[in-house]
């Protein structure tokens, strides 16, 4: 699903794409195989890209210690947790390689907002996030497993009432995937991270919140998080409010939020603009290592990239 929208907006944007998977695809023009379950075949099918661009949530990281390994430049859009980083920098100290994790749409943009915001309010003791979805857009498995961890994190999770901007408004909101601290990773270091999760649909909000209340999230079936048929063709349009906000001492200091349509799309949109700014600044020929996109891009030169893709960053009253 999102390797479908990233290699449309990867070639709309001028780059040549070179779509790989574990299946034949033969209406992709230049496709080709490489199963990371085959660790000797990858390098040699993706050895001659300025860029790899990973939608895998694979939690061995086999792709991007290849390229640690052996160099070059890759990004991970696939909202891994933090923790994988941490262990990728542990392993490969020396690496030959850039790796740039988690840089999408939510995480990717968000960090950058967060940190802005920490930057402006070095006070803050609390990063607030809450991601806004829809249970009516496709969903492909990788989608699945990724709202089945989060939610199973825990037995029991934290609520709290947000006020999300329009279609979604004044909403209680669920914790989600706690230990994984926002995938905020140095942005976010000492602070505590509160991440929440909102349902578009107000019924299936309340559905998740009474699952929560009964402590029956964590043993939350994998076949219940059930959606349409995915459809790679189809052009997403669900309205996403993903909330970002900085507090002291419980109370919020300043929020802002990213405003786009369509999850899938606005994921592969964010990660070609990290891309061109990757290439552009050619990063990977100054620094080698695993990397946060705050580590590397900014708010502010990002934003007007962001905004051609119908990607915008809001203040909000607190």
């Amino acid at each position: 699903m999102l390797g479908a929208h990233l290699s449309r907006e990867l070639a709309a944007a001028g780059w040549e794409v070179i779509p790989t998977g574990r299946r034949s695809d033969d209406g992709a023009a230049g496709f080709r195989r490489l199963d990371l379950r085959e660790p000797w075949s990858i390098w040699e099918t993706i050895a001659d890209a300025d860029i790899i661009i990973n939608a895998v949530p694979d939690l061995s990281m086999t792709a991007e210690r290849i390229v640690l390994r052996e160099g070059g430049s890759l990004i991970n859009l696939s909202a891994l947790p933090a923790a994988g980083a941490a262990r990728l920098r542990r392993d490969w100290p020396d690496a030959n390689g850039t790796v740039v994790m988690n840089a999408g749409i939510a995480p990717g943009v968000t960090s950058l907002v967060a940190a802005d915001l920490l930057a402006a309010h070095p006070e803050a003791d609390e990063v607030e996030l809450v991601f806004t979805v829809s249970a009516a857009a496709s969903v492909g498995r990788a989608g699945r497993e990724f709202a089945h961890r989060g939610l199973t994190a825990v037995r029991h999770h934290r609520t709290k009432t947000i006020p999300l901007p329009e279609p979604f408004g004044e909403r209680q909101c669920v914790g989600f995937a706690e230990p994984e601290r926002g995938w905020l990773g140095a942005v976010a270091d000492a602070k505590r991270v509160s991440l929440y999760l909102c349902i578009a649909e107000q019924r299936m909000q309340r559905a998740l919140l009474a699952g929560n209340r009964a402590r029956l999230l964590s043993r939350l079936p994998r076949g219940a998080l059930r959606s349409p048929p995915p459809d790679p063709n189809r052009r997403f349009e669900e309205p996403i409010r993903h909330w970002v906000a900085v507090l002291f001492e419980g109370e919020r200091i300043a929020a802002k939020t990213v405003r786009c349509r369509g999850d899938y799309r606005a994921a592969a949109s964010s990660s070609v603009v990290f891309a061109t700014a990757l290439r552009e600044l050619e990063w990977e020929r100054r620094h080698t290592g695993v990397f946060d996109p705050d580590q590397l891009f900014s708010m502010l030169g990002l934003a007007d990239a962001l905004q051609r893709y119908g990607i915008t960053v809001c203040d909000e009253a607190v």
